[in-house]
């Protein structure tokens, strides 16, 4: 699944209704996002809890520096295996 644009609550609160969904991945590409807020965090956890749920971890791929800190300084990072941009 790529993820574009604003990962914030405007984005968020379009994205849930669709979340049963998403959520049965255990990969998301976040490269293309250009901003994200403390309920785009919010979004991952929650999805990286439903990949536990099924015994998966969910895969960030492409995470920006700022998602990197927002998800280490909310003591989430051990939720998510982070694929770094080279």
């Amino acid at each position: 699944m790529k993820l574009t644009g604003n990962l914030d609550a405007a984005q968020v609160t379009r994205w849930w209704p669709e979340r049963t969904e998403l959520f049965q991945q255990n990969s998301v590409d976040v490269s293309s996002v250009n901003k994200i807020d403390s309920s785009g965090v919010a979004f991952l956890v929650k999805w990286a809890q439903t990949c536990q749920a099924n015994r998966q971890r969910l895969i960030i791929e492409g995470a920006s520096p700022e998602l990197v800190q927002l998800i280490s300084l909310y003591g989430v990072s051990a939720l998510f295996d982070l694929d770094l941009p080279q």
